[in-house]
Order: structure tokens, then sequence, then C-alpha cells
């Protein structure tokens, strides 16, 4: 059991760390555009999306994501059966609407925290409990953090790429 404890605090404090380092990246990019740089494309199949619809995107993902971990760890189903991943990244702006760019971010830091919060809360063994994601089908907890990071670090390559940096 004490092995298990300190996995639990090792993959905590991993998470944690990759995390905060994510986000640094993230907000430090953000905070220098200028209103014309948030509405630079960044993908132009089907709907456009933007920085700012990138980020919205991240933010709502991300808090699907830490709602899938509340589910898990009460042995509820994560998504429905006939969820439709494509469908739901085309509502996004439906869903998200004109949100400025500080209210978005202020989002983020919120979601943020609210899975840190999570995250703090998850016993030993809880790590390691499955759930299906919508695109990596059935995943660990762990494997839920894991995710989280790399679809910021990925979608921040796509901004940093839009932007030509």
């Amino acid at each position: 059991m004490n092995g298990e404890r300190e996995m639990s605090a090792e993959r905590r404090d991993h998470w944690k760390k990759k995390l905060s380092e994510s986000r640094e990246a993230l907000f430090a990019l953000l905070n220098g555009l200028s209103p014309e740089q948030w509405q630079t494309t960044v993908f132009a199949e089907g709907d456009t999306w933007t920085v700012a619809t990138v980020v919205a995107h991240l933010v709502e993902s991300e808090r699907g994501m830490s709602i899938h971990v509340h589910k898990i760890r009460k042995g509820e189903a994560t998504i429905p059966d006939d969820f439709d991943l494509e469908r739901w990244n085309a509502g996004l702006t439906r869903r998200t609407g004109d949100t400025s760019p500080e209210e978005l971010m202020a989002n983020a830091e919120a979601t943020r925290a609210k899975t840190l919060e999570v995250m703090e809360s998850l016993e030993d063994g809880e790590w390691t409990l499955t759930g299906r994601h919508a695109s990596r089908g059935m995943i660990t907890i762990d494997q839920y953090y894991e995710t989280i990071h790399a679809h910021e670090v990925g979608h921040l390559s796509d901004i940093r790429a839009a932007l030509g940096e």
C-alpha cells in the first residue's frame, strides 16, 4: 500500500508539473497577442477555427475530461455509445459563442484549477481506473491527464504555426 501511495504522489507531481509547463507556455504566447492575432485562422477545414476558437476548444475539452474523471471515480459511463467527436467539435462555436480573449483566459484558468483540484483528491488506487475517451478509447485516469497535457501542447504548436512562430 505504501508503494501505491508513493506512485500516486509521483503521478500527481508529474502531471502537475507537466500541466503547469504547458499552461505557462500557452499563456506566455496568448498574453502577447493583439486582438487581430486572436482572430488568426488556425484550421480552415470545415468550420474555420481561429486562435480564440482553439483556446475555447481546449477549455471545453479539458472541462469534459475532468467530468470524465469524476464519472470514472463514481463507476459511471463517460460518454454515450453514439458520441460523435466530429459533431461535438463542429458545434463548438455555437456552444461557446463570441467569447473575449480575457474571458477565454479566465475560463482556462478556472478549468485548470478544477482539473488540479480533482487530481489532488484522487485516491491511490484510482489512477488506474478506466473510462472511454472519445478518441483514445478505454484509458486510465492517469492517461486522461496525459491526454489533457498532450492536447494542450499539440494545439499550442498549431497556434504557433498559424502565427508564423
